[in-house]
């Protein structure tokens, strides 16, 4: 029996949209499959022609899977902000440490070049900046080119540009290296369900709003300074090797705020830190 490698891009009731070499195949799950969880929308799977349908035959492990909504395997997470509305950036660090916790690259995006810039020299230690404007296309292909091979999806307030960025990349010359440029016909971005646009070269597009799942910390609060780097360089020098960089002596890492520490994210550590003990405090009370 022939199967065929691919990854499912679209789950509609008990259909299953997989991408493989031989195009996109409408498949079923075998009973087992879904006895034994859920098939989310990303993953990587093996298919086989029984009939005249196709079926999934076994689901690869995920590297990640995220929820609200469901998505697996997802490489890279675009950090949407804008001028207007004002950033939010305490949304923008727990989303960071959200995705390197889940082993996704975190990339700020700061859309709306056009109208104003936005400091953001406080992540020039932190992760990778694209500044674009979705109206002009100005900063789009570079943002395609951080892309390039990857699964990516979004996060960030609400009307900074995600549906237009998605609209601005799938204009994007990548979409003539798979020829799907007069293939893809887009709509108003009403999205209801989750769906994987392929790019080709193995670029993907999570098509929705936004990752929920992303906006909230769950951490041990002692755990949360793992997540910046940006302290990294001095934690080594702490007296302590536990330092939460909070309240404790000789803390290395509170001298450099303000320099090569963003004072104003190092104020948001303290406010996610504080927000994650509360919260452990509340639940063993």
């Amino acid at each position: 029996m022939k199967t065929l490698e691919g990854r499912v891009i679209k789950a509609v009731a008990s259909k299953f949209f997989v991408d493989t070499e031989e195009g996109v195949k409408v498949c079923f799950a075998r009973k087992k499959l879904k006895t034994d969880g859920i098939i989310f929308v990303g993953d990587r799977v093996t298919v086989a022609k029984e009939g005249d349908s196709f079926v999934i035959e076994s689901v690869e492990p995920r590297k990640n899977a995220l929820v609200r909504p469901y998505v697996a395997n997802v490489d890279v997470c675009l950090i949407v902000i804008a001028p207007e509305p004002e950033p939010d950036f305490l949304l923008v660090d727990k989303v960071i440490v959200n995705c390197l916790a889940e082993g996704i690259e975190p990339l700020l995006v700061v859309n709306k070049s056009d109208i104003a810039s936005v400091n953001t020299e406080e992540y020039n230690n932190v992760c990778g900046v694209v500044v674009c404007s979705a109206a002009t296309r100005d900063g789009i292909d570079e943002l395609v080119g951080k892309i390039r091979g990857k699964t990516a999806c979004f996060a960030g307030q609400s009307a900074v540009g995600k549906s237009s960025i998605i609209n601005a990349v799938l204009e994007s010359p990548l979409l003539e290296v798979g020829g799907l440029a007069a293939k893809i016909k887009r709509g108003r971005h009403t999205t209801r369900r989750t769906e994987i646009i392929a790019l080709g070269e193995g670029t993907y597009f999570v098509d929705t709003c936004g990752f929920s799942a992303l906006d909230a910390v769950d951490v041990p609060p002692e755990e949360l300074r793992l997540y910046y780097d940006d302290f990294e360089a001095y934690r080594r020098d702490c007296r302590f090797n536990s330092c939460t960089h909070i309240d404790e002596p000789d803390c290395a890492v509170k001298p450099h705020v303000g320099t090569t520490v963003g004072a104003g994210r190092y104020e948001r550590y303290k406010l996610i830190y504080n927000e994650l003990d509360e919260r452990r405090k509340n639940k063993y009370d």
